[in-house]
């Protein structure tokens, strides 16, 4: 046992004479050990006035000071825990900081005095308005502490403000009036980040469960309360209104969607989300209880069951299922619910469809036949259908669903009756169809077909159009009905299988359904694409049939538009089919082998050139387009005018690789577009505005300019002007042009010589007050990328007047600095040695700017460029000494460097050949860190530095590192202190 002694008046008072200087105080708390200075101290006014939270409105800063003096009351607190108590429950502070010291202090308390301290915590938990600290991790701690030494009802009572689930009242009910068609859902809000309680959840409630004793239900109760809170607060007070008005047994909480399966499953969502962190809790906690005491299973049940929300229900059923031998009767009497098995749901609860198909074969006899009495004779609640021949189907898909659940178990009778029902749908279910909900679960109405894939399969394709031609949707059945929708998709899945099949008989699908045309043609497509992909191989493909089919299509497409009658047939929506057309013809104009062939040149043409002059995209969708911020670039391949336009130029570049493979092929290259007349006839017509003002389709010529290039060089050359004019009148077709290009185009030198000038203009555009206004567009990066790859190419020169310097002269801070942190990020990632000339030509570069930056009287204007030279440090292909240097210089110049975690990975390597410089650096740094949050993210690479420069024979490396040391000791940081070497080593 230690003894201590008190400190005499005369050590008292020369301690306290020292302590008036902030250094020596935090010193003095950190070394002192002896718990009888508690008394003494007190006596002398101290642990009375705990530092506030420091808030800096100006710069939007925060700081959390640290107390040396509750630092050191909480390792007093196993020594004199009544003493610490009494100033803990004194103590007024908003600082996270003290208060976790207190609770630090609170668990190394016996449980009885920590327990009086509850009241002082949730006080501090409740009035926190920062999440950032550590207080709910320590809090969480405390509870388990209290439960062990036996203070159960106050770790409860503790665990109910910490982890309470509070409604959003910040979430606007539906008004009165209002006519909104879709109102979102009100998010449930906790005290602190989703990752942080969920770690709280799994950490400390198993352990809370495990001490808690004859305690652990009222655990349950609790984790069940918080769970109800987060459904019930995941609900508007209309819809809950409403429920309670029905008086339902179970009020629907939408479960099957968000919690696929109470167990583990691949299908459940994100374990962050609030409802289901605490739906594992419940689970986990009753699986504990009744681990080691299984008779609880009636109480655990009925306790979930009193919560009206399904989410119980379906944990009660996970229990009984996984606890199914323990009280047989409780699980005959659940499935034998009549209530819970006519719910007209068409789909079932995981929980109940797995208990019930595993066990219904155990049931007594007589629940059997009460069951099939039940699927025979169903008392359905189906007033919300009207028709009756569609009521009556529906009861049909029901008894489909019901018996799927237990085919395995039924008499050879009820086997045929459910044979009939699969024969009537088309397919044989298994029980994950009928179980809702989870990730990638998407049910969408009338997608069955009328026929198996296997059936269609087996029928010619004579036999397969006559039906197609001939059959018609029952249109009875509300949800999963055979549909045109449906069998559509089976027959894609047929084209997309066995290509060589059907594509020899497509020519044979003229005059079908517009439906199943798109469906079609889009599983041959696939097939190609497939082919492509070296997924599947297809040893023919009949182009002549199939493009007689596209052909049929292109025709009747232009005799909808001269009726005006293509946007009138929403029944037989053409718009999809023509779509496909383009796509299948860009896939086969591209493939190396089975491609279209080259004497099918005319035939190809004539379909593109009908569906370049389709009315898609009309007016009036782009300007809907344009109203959604969208890119037109998006819009042209979403539409079959301008997903035609980009596959004529396909069919350009499919005529040039012909001409490649030829003996003669320069002749016919240099002749560009003179050996593809249609194609520049079409690209003409469609440069005139007032033939084509679409938007999105003048963006294809910007996306397409390097190719276009490529084909007719001269071509190219003489319509920069059209395509890209700087004419005001026409600013929304170049600007879609230009967006289009810089965005989607690779960096060419050849076209950058044909496009210099649009570069300047574009340059000349920038409005560095809007930039600034705003993040970055994506333009706004391209431009920036564009100019900075050429300039490492040598085809921009920065001493020149030029498109390079008056970016650098028109650009915001923000976008120079992306232009920095792209040559940066491609140092990075180039593996290769780089030229000499191209690094010379970088650091260049870089020294203008900052020698730009240095000359400015509003140097802060320049911190985000010059703080991206952290990019170029951490790819370490500059010279170090050069490099390191320019470090130094930022740091004094702008107080950071971007990524901070690049630069000190650096530095944590350059340490070992370069001390002096390294640390020094990270001296700058951490001085600049004037928040004090920073240091918690750099913690290893610190160490790091600080150890090897400890350990380096460089006097003035160790000086430095050990002088940084003390500094953050200063802070608070005192982990830091282990690096130093022990008195007298050295």
């Amino acid at each position: 046992m230690t003894f201590w002694k008190k400190p005499t008046p005369q050590q008292l008072d020369k301690a306290i004479a020292k302590l008036i200087h902030p250094q020596q105080r935090i010193y003095f708390f950190n070394h002192l050990q002896n718990p009888e200075w508690i008394e003494p101290l007190k006596n002398k006014g101290y642990f009375q006035n705990p530092p506030q939270i420091i808030e800096n409105t100006s710069q939007g800063t925060v700081r959390f000071p640290m107390w040396p003096e509750s630092r050191y009351l909480a390792q007093m607190a196993k020594h004199k825990p009544r003493e610490v108590l009494k100033i803990a429950l004194q103590i007024k502070s908003n600082n996270p900081c003290v208060h976790e010291d207190f609770v630090d202090a609170a668990l190394q308390m016996p449980s009885q005095e920590a327990g009086q301290l509850v009241p002082k915590v949730k006080t501090w938990i409740e009035e926190s308005l920062y999440s950032s600290s550590l207080l709910p991790e320590k809090v969480a701690a405390l509870i388990v502490h209290l439960a062990k030494g036996g203070e159960i009802n106050k770790a409860l009572e503790l665990a109910r403000i910490l982890l309470a689930v509070k409604k959003d009242f910040s979430f606007n009910n539906q008004e009165e009036g209002s006519t909104r068609v879709y109102l979102p859902s009100p998010k449930p809000r906790i005290r602190f980040d989703n990752w942080d309680y969920g770690q709280i959840i799994k950490k400390n409630v198993p352990e809370l469960v495990k001490v808690a004793g004859k305690n652990k239900l009222d655990v349950f109760k609790m984790l069940g309360s918080l769970l109800f809170n987060a459904v019930q607060f995941s609900h508007r007070d209309e819809e809950i209104q409403q429920l309670q008005e029905e008086n339902s047994l179970i009020w629907e909480d939408g479960s099957r969607y968000w919690r696929y399966a109470i167990e583990e499953h691949p299908r459940n969502y994100s374990h962050d989300e609030i409802r289901e962190i605490l739906v594992e809790a419940v689970r986990d906690s009753a699986e504990r209880i009744l681990e080691d005491d299984k008779t609880k299973i009636g109480d655990i049940v009925s306790e979930l069951e009193k919560r009206h929300w399904r989410i119980f229900h379906r944990i009660a059923l996970y229990l009984i299922r996984k606890f199914s031998e323990v009280d047989r009767d409780l699980l005959i009497r659940k499935l034998a619910d009549s209530e819970r098995f006519t719910d007209s749901s068409s789909y079932e609860d995981y929980e109940y469809a797995h208990l019930l198909k595993e066990n219904f074969a155990q049931l007594p006899i007589e629940k059997q036949e009460q069951i099939l009495s039940w699927i025979d004779n169903p008392e359905l609640d189906l007033n919300w259908q009207e028709d009756q021949a569609r009521k009556a189907e529906w009861v049909k898909y029901w008894q489909w669903h019901k018996l799927t659940i237990i085919k395995d178990s039924l008499s050879i009778y009820w086997r045929e009756r459910y044979d009939n029902l699969v024969k009537k749908f088309g397919k044989e279910l298994e029980l994950s169809d009928i179980v809702s909900g989870g990730v990638g679960e998407f049910r969408v109405s009338g997608v069955g077909s009328p026929k198996t894939d296997s059936e269609l399969e087996s029928m010619s394709i004579e036999e397969l159009v006559a039906f197609l031609r001939t059959w018609e949707p029952n249109s009875t059945d509300p949800f999963e009905e055979p549909s045109r929708s449906g069998l559509g998709s089976a027959l894609a899945r047929l084209a997309e299988k066995s290509p060589e099949r059907y594509a020899q008989g497509s020519a044979q699908f003229q005059g079908l359904h517009a439906r199943y045309i798109s469906n079609f043609l889009r599983g041959l497509c696939q097939a190609l694409n497939n082919q492509s992909r070296q997924q599947q191989e297809i040893r023919e493909f009949d182009w002549i049939s199939v493009l007689s089919l596209c052909n049929w299509l292109a025709e009747k497409s232009e005799e909808l538009k001269k009726s005006q009658t293509i946007y009138k047939e929403p029944s037989s929506n053409w718009l999809e089919p023509c779509r496909t057309v383009v796509d299948l013809l860009g896939v086969g104009l591209n493939l190396d082998t089975i491609a279209i062939q080259f004497n099918f040149r005319n035939q190809v043409w004539n379909i593109l050139r009908l569906l370049t002059q389709h009315p898609d995209p009309t007016p009036e969708r782009e300007m809907g387009y344009h109203s959604s911020n969208n890119s037109y670039s998006e819009l042209a391949i979403n539409t079959v005018r301008g997903e035609a336009m980009h596959t004529v130029v396909r069919y350009a570049l499919w005529i040039r690789r012909h001409f490649e493979q030829i003996p003669e092929s320069e002749e016919h290259l240099q002749r560009g577009f003179d050996e593809m007349p249609e194609v520049r006839q079409v690209l003409d017509e469609h440069l005139n505005p007032d033939i084509e003002p679409s938007l999105a389709i003048r963006s294809v010529y910007g996306q397409w300019f390097p190719w276009l290039a490529l084909l007719d060089p001269l071509w190219a050359n003489q319509s920069i002007g059209k395509i890209f004019p700087q004419d005001e009148t026409f600013s929304n077709l170049r600007r879609a042009a230009w967006e289009s290009y810089i965005n989607f185009s690779g960096i060419y030198n050849n076209v950058f010589d044909l496009l210099h000038e649009e570069y300047r203009y574009a340059v000349e555009q920038i409005d560095s007050t809007s930039i600034e206004r705003q993040k970055l567009t994506h333009t706004d990066k391209g431009l920036a990328q564009h100019l900075m790859t050429l300039y490492w190419r040598g085809k921009l020169n920065l001493d020149e007047p030029g498109a390079l310097a008056r970016f650098f002269e028109l650009a915001s801070d923000t976008l120079r600095g992306y232009a920095l942190e792209f040559v940066g990020r491609s140092l990075n990632r180039t593996e290769n040695e780089i030229d000499p000339e191209i690094l010379n030509s970088l650091q260049l570069l870089w020294q203008k700017r900052l020698e730009t930056a240095c000359n400015s009287t509003e140097r802060s204007s320049y911190a985000t460029e010059l703080a991206a030279f952290g990019w170029w440090f951490g790819s370490g292909k500059f010279d170090d000494v050069w490099a390191i240097a320019q470090i130094k210089q930022i740091i004094e110049l702008t107080g950071k460097v971007d990524p901070d975690f690049l630069l000190l990975e650096r530095l944590a390597v350059l340490v070992d050949t370069m001390p002096e410089s390294s640390v020094e650096c990270l001296e700058l740094l951490i001085k600049n860190d004037k928040s004090g949050w920073s240091i918690y993210g750099w913690q290893n690479e610190t160490k790091a530095i600080l150890s090897k420069a400890i350990q380096s024979t460089s006097g003035q490396a160790i000086k430095t590192a050990e002088n940084i040391i003390q500094d953050l000791g200063k802070r608070g940081h005192w982990e830091y202190r282990n690096l130093l070497p022990p008195s007298g080593s050295k």
